[in-house]
């Protein structure tokens, strides 16, 4: 997380033994959630709280390529699993 006002980076390191992120996305409610191919699950992080969550995948590498949202949701497609995910936020 990059403070424009101290020009300063603050890093986190991923949960689990052997992360590998793939794709990010940042809610309506500032909440970082990414997809983790090495745990297979997605991962929410409250950076106020400085805060992970995975929320493990249901099906074996799933390969979560990207994530979108709105208000309220956050989608992903497993392309791997040919199933469209979708957390409901709210």
């Amino acid at each position: 997380m990059y403070n424009p006002s101290t020009n300063q980076w603050r890093e986190w390191k991923l949960p689990g033994s052997r992360p590998m992120a793939y794709a990010v996305y940042v809610d309506d409610q500032d909440i970082v959630w990414l997809s983790d191919f090495g745990s297979n699950t997605l991962v929410r992080f409250d950076p106020s709280a400085e805060t992970f969550t995975p929320l493990p995948l249901s099906s074996p590498n799933s390969n979560l390529r990207q994530i979108l949202g709105r208000p309220g949701e956050v989608w992903s497609p497993a392309s791997s699993a040919d199933k469209l995910l979708v957390v409901y936020t709210s």
